[in-house]
C-alpha cells in the first residue's frame, strides 16, 4: 500500500497499490505538460528504491541518473567509490552499480545474477522460436538452468516478481519475467529510477485536473467511484453503458 502524505496529516488518505512514477513514463510526463503541471510540484525528486525481506533490508536500488557510486571496499569497484555512475551498455551498468547494495545477500549468491542476465540477452536477443521456448519454461525453471542460487531467488528475484507481476516464479513464465525486467532495469540504465506523488494522492493530484479539463473543455460528465460492469451496443448504434454506482446500486447510460 502507498500511504500519502496526507495520511500523516490525520486526513487518512490510503490508496491501494504501487504509486511510482517511474523515469520511462512519457505518457505521464505528456499529461503534467497538457494540463500544465509543473511536475516538481506534485512529484518528490527521483529517489533510491529499497528492498525488505522479513529479516530486513535486502538491497537498495541506486538513483542511476542522479547519484554516485556507492562507497565500498569491493576488489575492483572499491575504486569507483563516490564517483558519478558509469554509462555503461545495459545490463552492465545496472549490475555494476547495483552489486555493493546489496546489504544481507553474499557475495557468491550475487554473482549467480550473472545467468539471469546471460538468458535474457540470449531470449530477447534472439528470434520468437527462441522466446517461444522460453515461454513455455517457467520462471522457477528458468532459475534453476541458469544456476541462481537459492538465496537469492528466496530473498530478492522472488518478492520483487511478487510485487511486479503478484505471482511466484512457478507460476511464471520465463519470457513474461525476462520481458519485466528488460522493461523496468534494462532497457536503459536509469529506467528503475523513480519517484512519488510530494503531496495529496495520485487522484488528487492527477486525476482530478484531468476529469476538469474534460468536463471544461469537451462538455463531459465525470462519475467517480463508478465501476463499469458491461458495454453494450444497441439496435439504433447506440452504446449502453452499465456501471456500479458508490452506493452499490447499477444504472445505464
Amino acid at each position: 500500500y502507498y500511504l500519502a502524505s496526507d495520511f500523516r496529516s490525520m486526513n487518512n488518505t490510503v490508496e491501494a497499490g504501487t504509486r511510482g512514477f517511474w523515469k520511462d513514463y512519457p505518457n505521464i510526463n505528456k499529461l503534467c505538460e497538457e494540463l500544465d503541471i509543473n511536475e516538481n510540484d506534485i512529484f518528490t525528486p527521483f529517489t533510491n528504491s529499497s528492498f525488505y525481506s522479513p529479516d530486513g533490508l535486502e538491497a537498495t536500488a541506486p538513483v542511476f541518473s542522479e547519484g554516485n557510486f556507492p562507497e565500498n571496499n569491493l576488489p575492483f569497484l572499491g575504486q569507483l567509490s563516490g564517483q558519478k555512475f558509469p554509462q555503461l551498455p545495459s545490463p552492465l551498468g545496472q549490475v555494476l552499480a547495483t552489486f555493493p547494495l546489496f546489504e544481507r545477500i553474499p557475495l557468491a549468491d550475487r554473482a549467480s545474477m550473472v545467468g539471469l542476465l546471460i538468458a535474457t540477452i540470449d531470449c530477447l536477443g534472439n528470434d520468437e522460436s527462441v522466446q517461444r521456448k522460453y515461454d513455455r519454461m517457467t520462471a522457477h525453471d528458468l532459475f534453476i538452468r541458469f544456476g541462481l542460487s537459492e538465496r537469492l531467488v528466496e530473498d530478492f528475484i522472488k518478492p520483487t516478481l511478487l510485487v511486479g507481476l503478484f505471482k511466484p516464479p512457478e507460476e511464471l513464465s520465463a519470457l513474461v519475467v525476462m520481458e519485466l525486467l528488460y522493461y523496468y532495469a534494462l532497457a536503459h540504465q536509469d529506467s528503475f529510477d523513480v519517484r512519488w506523488i510530494k503531496n495529496g494522492t495520485v487522484s488528487d493530484s492527477l486525476i482530478a485536473p484531468l476529469a476538469e479539463k474534460l468536463q471544461i473543455e469537451n462538455s463531459l460528465t465525470v462519475k467517480g467511484g463508478a465501476r463499469v460492469s458491461k458495454i453494450s451496443l444497441l439496435d439504433d448504434d447506440r452504446i449502453a453503458v452499465d456501471y456500479s454506482t458508490k452506493n452499490g446500486g447499477t444504472e445505464t447510460l
